[in-house]
């Protein structure tokens, strides 16, 4: 496999191209959310040139991404240097606060869920809560709260230069497990995701988020890191993708007083926005600086 990398090929453009596909997107999405997407239902209200440009827009770039990933030589297992960075301890501060909120909202629903059971003979509490996703649900918060403390640690360690965050490798788990039953979560959900704009953006970030947090742990733990780089750029790029189209974009809208376009039933997840910037600031933490070339 040696043979089909490219010694040239940087991941470090690829930042750069982040960037510019996500300003395309996420002002083509503002305009969905505005005019094409249904406030009380999420469902589309209207079909218009945009609902195809994003989703293709979108998979243009995993393809630039998966191609400058995948066959780059230069791509190495990142050194973690005893040096403070506060940016990347801003925004995994961001992501922390986010994880936390979510999960506090997210007790409200369990609470819901609780209450709505009616115990019958055909029906038990455990049918009840695997069949309403209140199981699942229990599992994201707890794997949520779980997953902010091991960004606390990931955060401590950028403000201090410690990289103390590296010994917690049962910790490193976490995050990945969030996104899993976040996503089991939402598969469970009867309403049907391709019709749901927002939810079927959320899905697909919470796949390539599962995969890219699931590399996080083992680069972050040192455990087999050189074998899981290219995937680590790969699905890290695509998840920021669809997390700053997803979470930014109803973002814009709540500080531009227009917050009542977003559909109630899927509000602005305050994690999704942490997610996109936390993985944005690693990524530029881990940029290769020097060619360790793969002949």
């Amino acid at each position: 496999m040696k043979s089909l990398k490219f010694k040239n090929l940087s991941p470090t453009p690829l930042l750069i191209v982040l960037a510019v596909f996500v300003f395309i997107t996420v002002p083509l999405r503002v305009f969905q959310l505005c005019n094409c997407v249904d406030p009380e239902t999420g469902f589309w209200a209207a079909r218009d040139f945009t609902v195809l440009s994003v989703y293709i827009i979108c998979a243009l770039f995993c393809l630039v991404s998966f191609f400058m990933t995948f066959f780059s030589g230069i791509i190495s297992k990142p050194t973690f240097h005893e040096e403070k960075n506060i940016p990347l301890g801003v925004c995994t501060a961001i992501f922390v606060v986010g994880l936390l909120v979510q999960s506090i909202l997210n007790v409200s629903k369990v609470i819901t869920i609780f209450s709505s059971f009616v115990a019958s003979e055909t029906q038990s509490l455990a049918n009840y809560l695997i069949s309403s996703g209140g199981l699942m649900m229990v599992f994201e918060i707890i794997f949520g709260i779980l997953a902010a403390v091991y960004f606390c640690f990931v955060t401590i360690s950028s403000f201090t230069g410690r990289n103390s965050f590296q010994a917690n490798k049962l910790l490193a788990l976490t995050p990945a497990l969030w996104a899993m039953f976040r996503m089991i979560y939402h598969f469970i959900d009867p309403v049907n995701f391709k019709n749901v704009s927002q939810l079927f953006l959320q899905l697909i970030m919470l796949a390539f988020a599962s995969v890219f947090f699931l590399s996080f742990a083992r680069i972050a733990s040192d455990i087999h890191a050189d074998k899981s780089m290219w995937i680590f750029w790969f699905t890290g790029t695509c998840a920021a993708l669809f997390a700053y189209v997803a979470a930014l974009a109803p973002f814009i809208l709540v500080i531009t007083g227009k917050g009542n376009l977003i559909p109630a039933a899927y509000p602005l997840q305050f994690s999704d926005l942490g997610l996109a910037l936390f993985i944005t600031s690693f990524l530029f933490t881990v940029t290769p600086l020097t060619a360790d070339v793969e002949e």
